[in-house]
């Protein structure tokens, strides 16, 4: 863990909040068009990419919720714990390329609202929990404070740089 990393259920949630609004501060400089017209090399727009971050943060809420993350995200769960991410993503990206722009903005802000109040609603002792406390077929001793970072917060960041330059080709 780094020396920035929260401790706090409190902590977590600005920092989410942060990350949040400075990712969506950037989306929403963003025409329609380049969200939704331009790919990379792989065939994705930044809409996929937006579907595609509140997918995995519906991951979280699925974890939280004691469901099989792999179930509620619509993949086989041989796929899912053979930890092909990449394999993962495109099955995803397959499956919901063709949903509307509007649908996407609304789903990621439905999917991250509840999120937010399922954190809310945890302990700071929780944040240290392992996943498998939550997945009843994981073996992860990861703490779920982990999961909750790199899928928000570190997503956001992670694929800003990517959205940035599929937007730069319109």
């Amino acid at each position: 863990m780094s020396k920035q990393e929260p401790t706090t259920v409190k902590e977590l949630l600005q920092r989410i909040e942060k990350s949040w609004n400075t990712f969506y501060a950037y989306i929403d400089t963003l025409s329609e068009a380049q969200l939704t017209q331009p790919t990379d090399a792989a065939g994705w727009t930044a809409k996929d990419h937006l579907i595609h971050i509140a997918m995995w943060e519906d991951t979280l809420n699925a974890m939280l919720e004691k469901s099989p993350m792999w179930e509620h995200m619509g993949i086989e769960k041989a796929i899912w714990y053979g930890r092909d991410i990449d394999r993962i993503n495109a099955i995803v990206q397959k499956r919901l390329q063709d949903m509307p722009l509007d649908e996407v903005r609304q789903t990621h802000r439905e999917v991250h609202q509840r999120l937010i109040s399922q954190i809310a609603a945890l302990t700071d002792a929780d944040l240290q929990n392992p996943v498998s406390d939550y997945q009843t077929d994981s073996t992860s001793s990861r703490p779920i404070l982990q999961n909750f970072i790199s899928d928000t917060c570190e997503a956001y960041e992670e694929h800003t740089p990517w959205i940035a330059a599929i937007v730069s080709k319109v």
